[in-house]
């Protein structure tokens, strides 16, 4: 009751009776970040710098009390958006630190090794914060922002009020434009445009790869779009085992990822979305062919890696080989005479990867898709 914070709602009174605990405390107008997200889907980077600030505010100062608070729940659910406002809500297992306190609080998806060890430390609450923020991070549309991704490493941690002010520096660098690479019109370049993903043989990873192009593109700050042409119900079948996806409008939504349904009774005749798509024609090389740009994916099956469409020839095409294969790469460059990619061994479509990244950049780099390079790099 005697936390007083710009941050913090206010606790105003406590009552009992015989059966209940009653609270009075500040009405907050707004929504949770995780409502916010589900609605609207991206945070901009300024936007985010200016959150991080104000949950290191108040994290210093309930971790500057004369006896520490530890939070110990930070999460989007908890992070409320009222009137221009950021407030941190729900202390109910938030504890004083004292020697040798422990409890197991939290949410397990956030939780540092620590706090699953149930060691209460103000060191949780900035991790916590970390894993919160890098969800909000993930949200934006605008291409990767190293400093910002430094910022957000778990096994870096300072105290909060350390934090507060690396997030303030960088802060005061948004003032330049150079550093988000702010360019509204190489959004609008690539509206409508279809980049298809076809492959010479089955279980080759075709849909693993347009989905890691779609995820690759949306954080790089191209809008993208997913489409399953293969026939196969990727994206709902993937769904009926992750509840980690959100739908609106039928457009499906996960982390980076956004895919047009393509089955199920719910959809109805929606106006597309606009912006880049990305196809996945399974085998289908005719579906490929209406695209505006292809990436041809062979297998790396002796038996496959000879049986190869005549699109794979052309200049325009970019070619890779799956799995990766250094010799049937080698060979297939040979016969098509040109350079062929190999992508890296990958679990999730759906996560960023520096090395998923150098592949997909160079893709896209060939494909002159984001305005920084032409097919003569």
């Amino acid at each position: 009751m005697n936390l007083r914070h710009p941050n913090i709602p206010i606790l105003y009174d406590l009552e009992e009776d015989e059966n209940y605990y009653y609270m009075v405390e500040e009405y907050i107008v707004g929504e949770s970040m995780a409502d916010y997200l589900y609605l609207h889907q991206s945070i901009s980077h300024r936007e985010l710098i200016r959150i991080a600030i104000e949950l290191y505010d108040v994290l210093d100062y309930l971790h500057s009390l004369s006896i520490p608070i530890c939070y110990q729940d930070m999460k989007l659910e908890h992070i409320y958006l009222s009137k221009g406002r950021i407030v941190l809500i729900d202390y109910g297992i938030a504890t004083y630190l004292r020697d040798n306190e422990n409890s197991i609080y939290g949410t397990l998806s956030y939780a540092s090794e620590a706090q699953l060890a149930g060691k209460c430390d103000i060191k949780n609450d900035i991790y916590n914060t970390k894993v919160a923020l890098r969800r909000i991070y993930d949200t934006s549309l605008q291409r990767r922002n190293f400093s910002i991704e430094r910022l957000l490493n778990v096994n870096n941690n300072g105290s909060a009020a350390e934090e507060k002010a690396k997030w303030i520096l960088i802060g005061d660098m948004t003032k330049s434009k150079r550093f988000f690479g702010e360019k509204q019109n190489r959004i609008k370049k690539h509206l409508d445009v279809k980049v298809a993903v076809v492959g010479n043989d089955t279980a080759i990873g075709v849909s693993h790869i347009a989905i890691s192009l779609n995820c690759y593109l949306n954080n790089l700050g191209i809008v993208s779009y997913y489409e399953d042409y293969s026939g196969k119900n990727v994206i709902e079948n993937i769904m009926a085992r992750d509840r980690g996806f959100n739908e609106k409008d039928n457009i499906i939504y996960h982390d980076c990822f956004k895919g047009v349904r393509q089955s199920g009774d719910a959809v109805i005749e929606t106006i597309p979305p606009k912006g880049l798509y990305v196809i996945d024609c399974g085998t289908d090389v005719s579906c490929a062919k209406s695209a505006d740009a292809i990436i041809y994916v062979i297998s790396s099956r002796s038996y496959k890696s000879n049986e190869i469409d005549e699109i794979a020839f052309a200049k325009s095409t970019q070619v890779i080989v799956n799995p990766k294969s250094v010799g049937v790469g080698v060979d297939v460059a040979g016969l098509l005479g040109k350079k062929v990619y190999s992508f890296p061994i990958d679990k999730d479509p759906f996560s960023v990867t520096k090395t998923k990244d150098k592949v997909l950049g160079q893709l896209i780099r060939k494909l002159s898709l984001d305005g920084t390079g032409s097919e003569d790099e």
